[in-house]
Formats: structure tokens, C-alpha cells, sequence
């Protein structure tokens, strides 16, 4: 039998870049601590654990001391006032894909849109990306949600 592996295997562009980002500042014997697990891969986060990095839920989890590594999903808005009201050193590992949408829902919110996100409203990019709004978002996963949503302001 023949194995074949396709040219684009392994983590995308944006979760490579975090990951290389967390393992070069390991290497270099930072203390990194990671909001939430870094990439969808229990081996690589295990590793990463193994070789120091701390994975926490919450800033608040963050000893001081530690360098933050905010995942390529993105986080909302607020994560990066509450780092900074912390004094935590933090490198933004965000997807520029995922930073474009962000920035895209925050300037049509600007222009008075009313913003619809498709996908899970429980994902990190999709949070981030509800998280750079400060408006009227509504997030379906299905076309059944979507049909069901009554317009502005239902919640």
C-alpha cells in the first residue's frame, strides 16, 4: 500500500506560527503561559507542558512573571486591558486571517451594522471575534438558528 501525505498536512499557517513562537521562547528559557490550550492537539499541548509552558484558563490563572502567549484563534477585546492592567508581558500570536475578521466586525459594527457570525458561539474565534464588537452580534451554527433569528435584538 501507499502512503501519500498531502502538501498542506500539519498545523495552518497561523497555529505553525504560535507554536513556533511558544518553542523559541522556551528555548530561550522564558517562563510562557498559554490562554487556554494553545492549538486542538492534546500531544503538542502535552508537549508543550512538558517543556514548561503552563496553560491557564484565565489571565487571572497567570502567575507574574510569565510571558503570555495569546493563541492564533484571537481573544476578545478585553483580554488584552486585562493583560496589560496585570503588567504581563504578552506576544500576540493571532492569526492574521483571524485579525482581519476581527477587524472587519469591528468596522462594519462602526458603520452600523448588525453583525451575524457563523460557527460555535463556544470557540475561542469565534469569541474573539464577538469579542472585538461592542454592538449587536448574533452567532448561529446552522441554518435553522439562522432562520429562526428574529432580526435585531433577538438575543
Amino acid at each position: 500500500m501507499e502512503i501519500r501525505l498531502a502538501k498542506t498536512a500539519g498545523f495552518c499557517f497561523g497555529v505553525n506560527r504560535a507554536v513556533e513562537l511558544t518553542y523559541n521562547l522556551l528555548n530561550e528559557g522564558h517562563k510562557v503561559a498559554t490562554l487556554g490550550p494553545l492549538i486542538h492537539n492534546p500531544q503538542a499541548v502535552a508537549d508543550m507542558e512538558r517543556r514548561g509552558a503552563l496553560v491557564a484558563d484565565t489571565v487571572d490563572d497567570i502567575p507574574t512573571g510569565y510571558e503570555v502567549i495569546i493563541r492564533s484563534h484571537g481573544v476578545p477585546r478585553t483580554i488584552y486591558d486585562t493583560l496589560e492592567q496585570r503588567g504581563l508581558v504578552y506576544h500576540d500570536a493571532t492569526c492574521p486571517f483571524v485579525k482581519k475578521i476581527q477587524s472587519i466586525a469591528a468596522r462594519a459594527e462602526a458603520e452600523g451594522a448588525v453583525l451575524l457570525v457563523a460557527g460555535d458561539a463556544a470557540h475561542p474565534e469565534v469569541q474573539g471575534i464577538v469579542g472585538h464588537t461592542r454592538g449587536e452580534v448574533f452567532v448561529f451554527s446552522d441554518l435553522d438558528e439562522l432562520k429562526a433569528w428574529k432580526g435585531p435584538s433577538d438575543p
